[in-house]
Formats: structure tokens, C-alpha cells, sequence
């Protein structure tokens, strides 16, 4: 038995007592999370609420359980500054009560991410996401197809986030029903971009579990085949981007495994090179790019938004406005500054414009700080270790990083939890982590020396 096949050392006990019910919370909470419109919309906010208290209180009991003191330790300093920070700012927040109540949300949903991190591997995982997103890709293909065949129109929230009988604007339906007319679908989550970029997801965790999972093989591959069929037809400009990010990305850590440290960081100049001249081209060229996604030179008015979040940064540069996450709607300065064609924008459509805006330079310092030392934890896992399982961390947060320039997905929900997953769980220690093999990740991507051991992966499953 050599490396590559000698069993995991990471062993997961799927009999122990409460495991299944652990494993339930996680997928339930991370379908809530992910898809929180489909809850707001169908059982109204108080029911969304309730859900959220009762997975909330299940996730305190069974992370007690774990060994919460291993994975605290673990948490990067800029993530616990920022954590401390966004309390501290309702001292001088322009709305105390809201952020108050955010900086609550934001611990409520960091301990979930601390929950995933310290109870499950890394392969266990991989297969949470990919039945969580299977779901939420495919009931949205249902939905549309209910939405254009049967309804043959838009459907409205049950809930109404709006007031009269009909919706302002088109943007408030919960889907237009635009699946068989080449218009952009929304999916059960409610939204374009956030569908296509659940679509990415999609795409990087079923090739991966492709190649590692004992999922049925048709299953992952009708799984890869809706999340492409999903991320195309909710055409997402900035999605788009982060989706070619994500696939040079997965190129250069397959290139550059086994070289020797200066090939690697000779051919990390020029992939950055490269990155520089493509992004000068789609500026100087950004009205003919934009126009192949179907959007104006502005990417839809985010050059509006990003300028009236610019000056109020301005006038509040160093310490922010208070901490709030998704802006909420009646609160000052945030209500009516910006409304596009009748629609009012509560995001600053870029994680980073919106995190120097609530806590100012130095929030933005610390998450860049904490984007950083992620980066470098979870890029040299995903090159350095010889199992393909660890190349989906890092492509899902290049994916992240990149989906926020044009998001502030990143701030709440399932893109915090994603940050705060990755960057915590990137310091596993080497003992936690499977071992590795003598046969370099392409080669086995290729099909040459793979070989599986069912053994190896039933018993992290």
C-alpha cells in the first residue's frame, strides 16, 4: 500500500450520536442561507426569522459539543478585529440600534461558518455544497420551467416586498418567467447574479467531486451540466469575470505543482501580467464586453452607485457609518440614495466600497489583511497537497473575491459564511488533512495512476 491509496487518516464516525442530526443542520442552514429569498418570499420575514432563531440555537448546542476551543484558536487576527470592530462602531454609528443588531446577525452567522469548520473535513465538505446546491440549481430550473410553461409569466412573492397589488418594477417579482426567451432567469432565489454565482459554485464543486466523491457519476455530471445550463442563462456580467478567474486559476495551480520555487513565481508574474493587459482591455473596451452580456458601459448603473457610496465615504473616511451589512431600507443615509428605474438599491454592488463605507479604512484594512493571509493559506494547500479535494477551497474563494467587486454578497448570509469557513478552515493542521500521494494532481485529473479507494472515501462521508 503505498501513499496514494493507504487510507485517510481523518475518519469521520457517521454513527456516532448526533452526527446526522449535525449534518442535517448544516444542510438545512445552508440552504437558508444560500436562498434566503426563496424563505422570505414563501413564508413571509417572521417565518424566515423563526427558521433562522431555531438553526441558531441548534448550532450553539452542537458546537459546544465540538471542540470549540481548537477552531477559536484558529481564527485569523483580522477576522476577530473585524468581529470586535463591528460592535464597537455602534459607539459612533449614524443608526446604533441596526447595528447592534447586524453585529448580532454577523456573530450568529459566524459561529455557523466556525460550526462547518470545526466538524467536518474538507471532503465532508465538498459533499454538504454539492447536495445543497444541486437542490437550489435544480428547483430553480423547475421554477422557471413552472414559471414559462405553465404560469407562461412572472410570479410574485407570496409576501409581498412591496406595497399595492402590483409590483413597481419588474426587478420585485420573484421570477419573470424569462426561460424560454433568452432574458435573464432569477431562479428560486429571487436574483440573477447571486443565481449565477451560486452557478460558479456549482460548477467548482461538481468537477471536483467529479474526480474525488463516490457520488454517482451521472449524478455529479447532470449536476455540472445544470450549474452551466443555470450560470448562462442568468447571465451575469461580473460572474462571468469571476468565472474565468476561477478557471485560470485552477489552470496555474495544476501547471505550476512540482516546479521548483522560482519557475512557480516566474510564471505567477506573467499570469498577473496577463491579468493587468486583459483588465486595460476590458476597460478600453467595456461598452462593446458589457454589450456581449447584455449591459450598458456602467454594468447597469454600478458606476452610480459606486459614486454616491464614494461620497459618503468621503465624508466619514476613517471610522465609517456604522456597521449595518445589507443596508435596511428607512434608514438614513442609505434610503433613497440610490433608485434606479424606479428600484432602490440597498448594497454598494462591491464588497470592499461597502465594508470602508460601515467601518471605515480600517475595516477595509483588516479585510484585505484577512483576504491575504487566506489567500496564501488556501493557494499553497491547493498546490502544494497532491489530492485534487483541496483545489475547491481555493477556487471557490478566488470566486468569491472576484464576484464582490460587482457584490456585497461577501458581508451577509452565505458569503460571509463562506469567507469566514475558508479562512478559518485554511489552518487545519497538517494531521487533519488527508495524505498525500506521489502521483501530481494533473496526472490523476488526466485518468493516469487514479486509482479509488471506496473505502477511503465512505468513511469520511
Amino acid at each position: 500500500m503505498n501513499a496514494l491509496t493507504q487510507p485517510i487518516r481523518v475518519i469521520l464516525n457517521t454513527r456516532e450520536p448526533g452526527f446526522r442530526a449535525r449534518n442535517w443542520l448544516a444542510h438545512i442552514a445552508l440552504f437558508v442561507l444560500a436562498a434566503g429569498d426563496s424563505l422570505r418570499y414563501s413564508i413571509g420575514w417572521w417565518g424566515w426569522g423563526v427558521v433562522l432563531v431555531g438553526l441558531l440555537g441548534f448550532t450553539i448546542y452542537f458546537f459546544i459539543r465540538e471542540e470549540p476551543k481548537r477552531i477559536i484558536k484558529q481564527i485569523p487576527w483580522p477576522l476577530a478585529f473585524l468581529l470586535l470592530l463591528m460592535p464597537v462602531s455602534v459607539i459612533y454609528s449614524n443608526y446604533q440600534m441596526f447595528t447592534a443588531i447586524a453585529a448580532f446577525a454577523q456573530w450568529a452567522t459566524t459561529l455557523f461558518a466556525l460550526f462547518l469548520a470545526v466538524t467536518f473535513s474538507w471532503r465532508h465538505l465538498l459533499r454538504i455544497f454539492g447536495n445543497v446546491l444541486r437542490v437550489i440549481l435544480g428547483a430553480s430550473l423547475v421554477f422557471e420551467f413552472i414559471a414559462a410553461a405553465i404560469v407562461r409569466g412572472p410570479i410574485a412573492p407570496i409576501f409581498k416586498n412591496y406595497e399595492g397589488d402590483t409590483p413597481p418594477a419588474s426587478a420585485f417579482y420573484w421570477t419573470r418567467g424569462h426561460l424560454f426567451d433568452g432574458e435573464r432567469i432569477q431562479g428560486i432565489v429571487g436574483n440573477s447574479n447571486l443565481l449565477a454565482y451560486l452557478a460558479l459554485l456549482g460548477i467548482t464543486v461538481f468537477a471536483i467531486e467529479f474526480v474525488v466523491s463516490s457520488t454517482p457519476k451521472w449524478l455529479t455530471a447532470t449536476s455540472f451540466v445544470t450549474a452551466i445550463g443555470m450560470l448562462w442563462l442568468s447571465k451575469s456580467a461580473g460572474v462571468g469575470f469571476a468565472a474565468i478567474a476561477v478557471g485560470v486559476a485552477a489552470i496555474v495551480a495544476l501547471i505550476v505543482e512540482g516546479k521548483d520555487r522560482d519557475l512557480r513565481h516566474r510564471i505567477y508574474r506573467w499570469v498577473w501580467a496577463g491579468a493587468g493587459l486583459v483588465a486595460s482591455v476590458v476597460l478600453l473596451f467595456r461598452a462593446d464586453v458589457f454589450a456581449f452580456f447584455g449591459k450598458t458601459p456602467d454594468m447597469t448603473g454600478r458606476s452610480q452607485i459606486w459614486k454616491s457610496v464614494l461620497g459618503l465615504i468621503a465624508d466619514r473616511p476613517i471610522q465609517g457609518w456604522g456597521w449595518i451589512s445589507y443596508w435596511m431600507p428607512g434608514v438614513e443615509p442609505f434610503e433613497g440614495l440610490v433608485v434606479i428605474g424606479k428600484v432602490p438599491y440597498y448594497q454598494a454592488h462591491n464588497a470592499y466600497l461597502d465594508m470602508w463605507l460601515q467601518l471605515g479604512i480600517i475595516g477595509l484594512l483588516a479585510l484585505l489583511a484577512l483576504i491575504v493571509l487566506s489567500f496564501v493559506k488556501l493557494w499553497r494547500l491547493a498546490v502544494r497537497h497532491t489530492n485534487p479535494l483541496y483545489l475547491w477551497p481555493m477556487l471557490m474563494f478566488i470566486g468569491l473575491l472576484a464576484q464582490n467587486l460587482t457584490e456585497s454578497r461577501m458581508l451577509l448570509e452565505i458569503g460571509w459564511v463562506l469567507l469566514v469557513l475558508l479562512s478559518v478552515k485554511a489552518y487545519d493542521p497538517e494531521e487533519l488533512l488527508e495524505p498525500r500521494g506521489k502521483t501530481p494532481k494533473r496526472v490523476r485529473l488526466l485518468g493516469l495512476g487514479l486509482r479509488r479507494n471506496q473505502s477511503r472515501q465512505h468513511k469520511d462521508r
